[in-house]
């Protein structure tokens, strides 16, 4: 079976074409008394015309025929070639069917040509099992003659994508055309307000779209569709995706937006380098600050006669350091400040925009101020150390504010948590 027979007089006769393409009536031939003489395209073994019980013209091989590639073709590989000839011709090309390469290493289903010449695009209607390298070596031959080519599937293979390629249902109760169910995507960007990024940048993604076929058709030969290669796979719920058809203008957006992002993702890496070494910097001043003696205290003044040479006291190497106390009752005007380094620092630190829960006091924070994203808690501020649970509070960051909080808090601490220092938000009075 074929829409597509060889005649002596009138050269290629198309079925699915009101005057076979060649001016002459579909009556002309079929059921005609002498019988036509035509043959196939392809094995050149002699056709005849026919039209199914549903009203499809087409060609098929007289009994006897050898081994035809055509006539191994279903009724579906050959509605859907009738539908992407359709579609071509509504788009307002030139389409042929079954039309041979000029070396005849390669076959279109359907040969689409823009009315000056200057365009050729086969549509390949793809049912049959293939590998990825042989529908590459395939789309390699189409490219040497200069031809287009789209790949069209009714199943989802492992090389849809690999190829430019678009996976179609066909007509149904619900969808009374041929649609485009995969390979049609488009980028957005979308606003929200969870991660800094999100809320500088926004959200960049593809998604997988659905279209008519023959509106993607039409698209395709205009050159407002184009097959792109994904950065990285396009999931969706059937198939992952590695190269999709898309505008123009969402290749420059999906561009433009991974430009922004690497720059707000080297700012932030940046930014949270200058916060680290701040912190390393103020403990090493702590450090030094612990190291230095203690001054001697001064000795009250004496007669000449009391007055004695004076050894300068230092300070016992193994002379016990001043215990920290954890200061519980915090002036309200510092609590205040606590509170918006540590919003202020998560923003920065973890990307997000977060909230204090001042009454969730629950033992499990130790009395501490939780800090929530959503329903989600990402630290805690100022734990106290006598009601600490490390179970609790693993995976936390832990905010504190100072380095004698530090010091109280990590002799529990198990290996692994982060117990940062809270920037001073403003000069502290005297």
């Amino acid at each position: 079976m074929g829409f597509t027979a060889q005649h002596d007089g009138r050269g290629r006769l198309d079925a699915t074409q009101p005057d076979l393409g060649c001016g002459w009536a579909w009556e002309a031939i079929h059921r005609a008394r002498p019988r036509v003489a035509m043959v196939c395209p392809e094995c050149a073994y002699p056709m005849h015309a026919k039209v199914s019980r549903h009203g499809l013209r087409f060609f098929a091989h007289d009994p006897g025929a050898p081994t035809c590639a055509l006539a191994r073709e279903s009724m579906e590989h050959h509605l859907l070639k009738l539908e992407l000839a359709t579609a071509v011709r509504a788009a307002g090309y030139h389409a042929e069917l079954e039309v041979r390469g000029p070396d005849g290493d390669w076959r279109a289903d359907v040969m689409a040509s823009s009315p000056d010449g200057s365009l050729r695009m086969a549509w390949e209607a793809q049912l049959s099992p293939i590998t990825v390298d042989e529908i590459s070596e395939r789309t390699a031959r189409f490219a040497k003659d200069g031809v287009r080519v789209c790949w069209v599937t009714t199943k989802l293979r492992p090389w849809v994508g690999e190829v430019p390629s678009i996976h179609v249902r066909p007509p149904s109760d619900d969808e009374p055309n041929w649609t485009v169910a995969g390979g049609l995507a488009r980028f957005t960007v979308d606003r929200c307000e969870e991660h800094l990024l999100c809320r500088s940048i926004g959200h960049g993604e593809w998604h997988e779209t659905t279209a008519d076929l023959r509106d993607f058709t039409a698209w395709a030969l205009a050159g407002r569709a184009v097959p792109h290669r994904m950065p990285s796979w396009l999931h969706t719920e059937q198939h992952a995706w590695t190269g999709v058809w898309t505008a123009r203008q969402y290749i420059t957006a999906a561009a433009a937006y991974q430009q922004s992002h690497d720059r707000a993702v080297a700012a932030f890496e940046e930014q949270q380098r200058v916060r680290e070494d701040e912190q390393r910097r103020r403990k090493a001043e702590y450090r030094a600050r612990r190291a230095r003696p203690a001054a001697a205290p001064p000795t009250p003044p004496s007669g000449p006669a009391d007055r004695q040479p004076t050894v300068p006291q230092q300070a016992s190497p193994t002379a016990a350091r001043p215990e920290p106390v954890w200061q519980v009752n915090l002036p309200s005007r510092e609590r205040e400040h606590l509170h918006a380094a540590a919003l202020a620092e998560a923003r920065l630190l973890l990307g997000v925009n977060a909230e204090l829960r001042y009454r969730d006091g629950g033992r499990r924070w130790a009395l501490g101020t939780p800090l929530y994203a959503g329903d989600r808690p990402y630290a805690v501020l100022r734990p106290r150390p006598q009601f600490v649970d490390w179970d609790q509070l693993r995976g936390l960051l832990i905010f504190v504010r100072n380095l004698d909080e530090l010091r109280i808090l990590g002799r529990t601490a198990p290996n692994g948590t982060r117990i940062i220092i809270l920037p001073e938000q403003e000069p502290r009075t005297q």
